[in-house]
Order: structure tokens, then sequence, then C-alpha cells
């Protein structure tokens, strides 16, 4: 029996971030430093070129951000957090652009016409 595929609720850089934060609250750094290289590896490889496809795709940057303090505990760099905190920013940004031109080119494109009740 062949089951048909499904995409999965997450891109598989989110997924693999959020693995790391669990692990890294569970107390499990190694295996959670494990899954954050992944996760970075799957995001630049697949998913960060997948980004304008779908707005799933913006949540991933700030699952990074949250993983990697947890993991680093009192190590963390101020420098790195920043780096992935202005990568998150941007994202959403991007996201965001998308959405909006999308939306405004839905609100004046010549099937629904432009309200009269302006």
């Amino acid at each position: 029996m062949h089951l048909p595929r499904r995409p999965l609720p997450l891109p598989a850089s989110a997924l693999a971030w959020l693995a790391a934060l669990a692990l890294a609250i569970f107390h499990y750094r190694s295996a959670g430093w494990l899954l954050f290289a992944a996760g970075a590896a799957v995001w630049m490889r697949h998913d960060a070129r997948r980004l304008l496809s779908s707005d799933r795709y913006g949540l991933a940057p700030a699952l990074a951000l949250l993983a990697y303090p947890v993991l680093a505990g009192a190590q963390a760099s101020g420098a790195i957090t920043f780096a992935l905190a202005l990568h998150a920013l941007v994202v959403l940004l991007i996201v965001t652009s998308r959405r909006l031109s999308h939306d405004i080119a839905q609100a004046f494109s010549p099937e629904k016409g432009i309200s009269r009740s302006i």
C-alpha cells in the first residue's frame, strides 16, 4: 500500500531547530547542537530558496534565534545572537513585504475592480 506523500507541517530546518531547542531544555546539549547544525545546513541548502513560496518558511530563523541561546547557555555570543536576530528580522520583512504586495495586487485586480464605495 502506497500512501500519498504529504508536506511536513513545518520546514525541515524549523523542525530541526525546534527539536534542538527541546533537547537543550532537557539538558541534551550535544544532541541539540547536532540538530542545530543540521537545521542550519538544511536552511542554507533547501529552505531559504523556498522562502518566497510560503509564509511558513519565515518561522525557521526565529526558531534558530530561540534555540541558540538555550544551547549555548552562559557561553552564548552576543554577536551570534545579534546576527541571528538580524537574519530573523530580514526574513520577517521579506515575508511581510511579499504578503503586502500580493494583497495590494489583489485589491486592484481587474477581476474585482476598484470598490465604488470608496
